[in-house]
Order: structure tokens, then sequence, then C-alpha cells
């Protein structure tokens, strides 16, 4: 079903699509220790910029918009402080590990802003085992924070 067209063809967010993307923020986020520990920056990089894609998706879905297809106006349909949140984890100022987890640790901040207003808002079931095991992983990185606050 076709929302509106302006400039892009945008269609509704689907539930569907947005619980498998609070899924897979968490399985997505999962993979980034062994990536560190072994030095492989450019997953790393791809890792991380996937899940700062997942968290476009999901702040659109929350927006009432699926990804637009083939859009180059991304930025219209984003808030002023969803782009500015996103946009602070683009910044990495050296392409080592501690890059890698500052990156994650802003991208996990703001999804827990937003997954629990996306799982209200589409009745959704928070992945709240996904999150746990997650979590449970990435502890294992040295610089890896013991508790991560979301206010």
């Amino acid at each position: 079903m076709n929302a509106h067209s302006w400039p892009d063809s945008l269609q509704s967010a689907q539930p569907e699509h947005s619980a498998l993307l609070l899924e897979a923020f968490w399985r997505t986020l999962a993979q980034l220790p062994a990536l560190v520990e072994r030095q492989e920056n450019l997953l790393a990089a791809d890792t991380t910029a996937l899940l700062r894609h997942i968290v476009l998706e999901m702040m659109l879905a929350l927006n009432g918009i699926d990804w637009p297809e083939g859009t180059t106006h991304l930025n219209t349909y984003l808030s002023e402080s969803q782009r500015a949140a996103i946009e602070k984890t683009l910044l990495a100022p050296a392409v080592n590990a501690d890059s890698w987890i500052g990156q994650a640790v802003a991208l996990v901040v703001i999804y827990r802003w937003y997954a629990p207003q996306l799982a209200t808002k589409y009745e959704l079931i928070y992945p709240q085992a996904a999150e746990d095991a997650a979590l449970a992983h990435l502890r294992t990185l040295h610089h890896w924070p013991l508790a991560i606050f979301t206010e």
C-alpha cells in the first residue's frame, strides 16, 4: 500500500519487518567481539554500518514508513533529533577496537531509545533474550562497558 509520495514512493511500515529489525540488531551486534579480537577492521566497519542501517530502519518504521527503496532524500523522513543522534555514530576517530566499541555502544543507546517505542506502536514482543545473550557475549571485550544506561 502506498502511504504517499514525497519525494519518493513511500510504503507503510510493516510490523513483521519491525519485529525482525528488533532481533536483527542484537544478532548483528553479537558478531562484533570476534571481529574486534581478530582486528578485522573492515568487517567491524561493515557490522557497525549494518547496525546503523537497522537503527535507521527502526526510526523510519516509528515514523510510519519502510526504508524508501532507491531514495536520495533520507533526511526528509527523519526528525532533526533522529538525524543528529544517528549522525553522531558516524564519527570514528581511529580504526581500532575502541572506535568500533564506541560506535556500537552509541547505537545500543539509540536502539534502546527507539526499540521500546517501536514495540509499543506495533504491539511487538521485545527480544529481551536476544539482548541478554548479545550483551553477555559483548562483555568479553576488554573495553565493553559493564552497563549501558539510556535515559
